[in-house]
């Protein structure tokens, strides 16, 4: 009686084990993490992947959100890009810049791009002009680039007048807000230091 409980316990103890290893998945291949290429996407990713970089169909949401094929971390092909405030552009991409239509000379802000008048040199935005995309900008520019004193007003109605750098915010200027706040003063790098 004592062999026959042991050989029931054994073969009970032998169903258990088996069973919970059946219950238990062991990953066979480690799980790969996705590089985007963009600053302004890097947080999430869920998509296709290939050499630790987003390629394929996915999504990225960082900062801005962009939904669509990726190629070596980069949006490629058909997309969605949506920036912090909400507007979007849906389209086609290459090498991550959108393929947005664009008439005039060169301008490099993305949200500048639609509709250029004004003076140009070798191609790009380059003295007095005005761009008009998303937002609106009207000023100087310098090599595609807001650049001097300019006016640029968002789509939600924000503007910042004053003076430009490289395509940033950079010395005197004020934001005005559409809830009809303002912040005047010297600003660097579109920050306000003082």
């Amino acid at each position: 009686m004592i062999l026959k409980n042991n050989l029931v316990y054994r073969l009970g103890i032998i169903i258990t084990i088996l069973w919970v290893v059946s219950c238990t998945t062991i990953p066979t291949t480690p799980q790969q993490t996705c590089s985007v290429a963009d600053p302004k996407l890097q947080g999430h990713y869920q998509g296709d992947c290939q050499n630790g970089k987003a390629h394929g169909s996915g999504l990225a949401i960082g900062k801005d959100k962009y939904e669509g094929e990726f190629v070596q971390g980069l949006p490629q092909g058909k997309g969605t890009y949506t920036w912090a405030d909400g507007e979007r552009f849906v389209g086609s991409f290459d090498k991550g810049i959108p393929q947005i239509p664009h008439s005039g000379c060169y301008v490099a802000d993305l949200r500048l791009r639609g509709r250029y008048q004004g003076a140009c040199q070798n191609g790009k935005a380059q003295g007095r002009g005005k761009a008009t995309g998303i937002d609106t900008y009207e000023g100087e520019f310098s090599n595609g680039l807001a650049h001097g004193q300019g006016t640029y007003i968002w789509s939600n109605g924000d503007r910042y007048i004053g003076q430009f750098k490289a395509g940033q915010a950079n010395g005197r200027g004020v934001m005005k807000y559409v809830d009809g706040k303002e912040e005047a003063g010297l600003w660097q790098n579109n920050e306000l230091v003082n």
